[in-house]
Order: C-alpha cells, then sequence, then structure tokens
C-alpha cells in the first residue's frame, strides 16, 4: 500500500460554491471527486470519488463528511514539482487539511502574474464572476497559463505585504487550485 492510502482522510472545507450546488439539489448527496479523475467528466468511477456530504430537504448540507471505502487516489496529471504543490494535492485528495494551506504558501515560492514591463513590485488583480477580486498566483512553471504574458517569482513571506488585503488564487487553471483568503494569510505572518 502506498503511504498516501494510509493517511486518514480529511473532511473537505464547505465552500459557498458548494452550499448553492445543495440549493440546486436537496435530498441528495454532493460528491468530492479526486481531481485525478475529474477529466472522466460524469463517468468517474466509485474508487474515484473520495466521499459525500449528504444535503437535506432544505438543500443545506450536513457537515458530516462521509468518507468512501473505495476511494483509491488517482493517478494525477498533477505531479507535484515542490511541497506547496504537494500540499495542495494532499489536501485536493482529502489526505490533509486545509488548514496546513497558508503555512505551505508563506514558506514557499510563488510566480505572479506580470505584464512584459511590469515595476517590480506592480500587482495585478483579478476580477471573478461575482465581482470579487484576487491575485493570480501559479506554483511553479509548469503550472502558469500560456495566456500569462510574464510572471515574476515571490517568496511566499512576502505576500501578506504585496497582497494589500486580496485573496490569493492559486493555479486557477489547474484541476488541484485554491483561493486563499487574505486573513489567513497575513495572521500566521503578523503573529510571528
Amino acid at each position: 500500500m502506498a503511504a498516501a492510502e494510509s493517511l486518514p482522510p480529511y473532511a473537505p472545507q464547505i465552500t459557498d460554491e458548494m452550499r448553492e450546488q445543495a440549493k440546486q439539489t436537496p435530498n441528495s448527496w454532493l460528491y468530492i471527486v479526486d481531481p485525478a479523475y475529474e477529466a472522466s467528466g460524469e463517468n468517474v468511477p466509485p474508487e474515484g470519488v473520495v466521499g459525500a456530504f449528504r444535503i437535506d430537504e432544505s438543500g443545506e448540507i450536513d457537515e458530516n463528511f462521509h468518507p468512501n471505502d473505495e476511494y483509491e487516489p488517482g493517478t494525477s496529471t498533477f505531479e507535484p514539482s515542490n511541497e506547496l504543490e504537494r500540499v495542495l494535492l494532499l489536501i485536493a485528495t482529502g489526505h490533509a487539511s486545509e488548514s496546513e494551506l497558508p503555512a505551505a504558501v508563506l514558506t514557499g515560492e510563488l510566480l505572479l502574474y506580470a505584464e512584459e514591463d511590469d515595476e517590480q513590485d506592480a500587482l495585478y488583480e483579478a476580477e471573478l464572476d461575482d465581482g470579487s477580486r484576487l491575485v493570480p498566483a501559479c506554483t511553479s512553471v509548469n503550472r502558469v497559463p500560456e495566456d500569462w504574458p510574464a510572471y515574476r517569482t515571490v517568496p511566499g513571506a512576502r505576500l501578506p505585504e504585496l497582497l494589500n488585503g486580496l485573496d490569493l488564487g492559486l493555479n486557477l487553471d489547474d484541476p488541484v487550485r485554491a483561493v486563499i483568503p487574505y486573513d489567513l494569510l497575513a495572521g500566521p505572518a503578523t503573529s510571528e
């Protein structure tokens, strides 16, 4: 057995997007799929499901996570190239808690979107469909989208000062991605 298979599964954090989906499908289950199986679309095999949350008759998610005993971590096209990506993958597959991500970001290096002629500390903000804004970043060169004109490498420890209150979006074009609220990054950095 692989070491990852012996790790206890953690309940994924319930997001606003998940809550919205639940309201549309009361009296059902919200299945959490291993990102390695996402390319299967709606034909995810049973072993590709990490587990599920029950949705009650009013569309509310029961926070009691039900791990899937048949779950087998997939062979992901997301091959971690550094510690931050390893932590991201463990979280995405239910083998680590999301609480581990801020520390991994702050100790890692990130690639921030840049224009060819940007000043060194220029910060690009992306606006999401809901009107919220964040700073897009990638965890390694392999994750940088082809349409980025350039990027700059920034030590994670500098993020609290650079983000200026904005959330951080990691690998937004990849199956294994995350949005980290600014407060989670600023809290550990300012409490040291």
